[in-house]
């Protein structure tokens, strides 16, 4: 029990987008659009464009002083515009139309979109001998690692030909969680909203 170590913290996620990770924020993206509301003419044609705060995983590329700087939106923004571009669709409007102007610029706002994550553990965490090559593995009693996709976006409508601003949708906010216990070294399980997760 000396050795014993117990241990909670929430961060954000460092590593490669896993595939737990994927289907969090995709998840978050579809369940915000549940709660779509537009108070605009049915049949009408908008153009959907997209906006908000750059993410780690940004493309960068060198400028003309040699600096790294942003190329574009992140590609994340990309796949929310398109859930938002559907939802848009299923509502009853015609999305991006080729053959004509549109009657409307629909401008996604990404307030935020990632996951967190958090760690309770209780028992021995692995140890490596620094003078004697030896290392003991992690002897787990009680092991909870959570994460957390959200999503919260709103989008913003404006006359095509004027720019003239007709209004915006309430906040949408989408969450979803993938849990997953160890207790007493061996038994582990997992809780999570998340359709077939890997």
């Amino acid at each position: 029990m000396l050795l014993a170590g117990c241990m909670l913290e929430r961060d954000v996620s460092r590593t490669p987008m896993t595939a737990v990770e994927q289907l969090l924020l995709t998840g978050a993206a579809e369940h915000a659009m549940h709660n779509l509301i537009v108070e605009l003419p049915k049949e009408s044609t908008m153009r959907v464009s997209v906006t908000g705060l750059h993410a780690d995983r940004l493309q960068l590329t060198k400028g003309e002083d040699g600096r790294a700087v942003p190329h574009g939106p992140s590609l994340d923004l990309f796949l929310v515009r398109d859930f938002v571009a559907t939802g848009l669709g299923r509502l009853g409007f015609r999305v991006d139309p080729l053959d004509e102007e549109p009657d409307y610029l629909a401008r996604v706002v990404v307030e935020s979109f990632g996951t967190t994550q958090g760690l309770t553990f209780f028992g021995m965490p692995a140890v490596q001998s620094v003078l004697i090559p030896f290392a003991l593995p992690e002897l787990t009693l009680y092991k909870a690692q959570e994460q957390f996709g959200y999503a919260r976006v709103h989008v913003d409508f404006f006359e095509y030909g004027t720019g003239t601003f007709e209004g915006s949708t309430p906040t949408t906010i989408g969450r979803t969680y993938f849990h997953q216990y160890t207790a007493l070294f061996l038994f582990t399980w997992y809780k999570t909203d998340l359709t077939a997760p890997p």
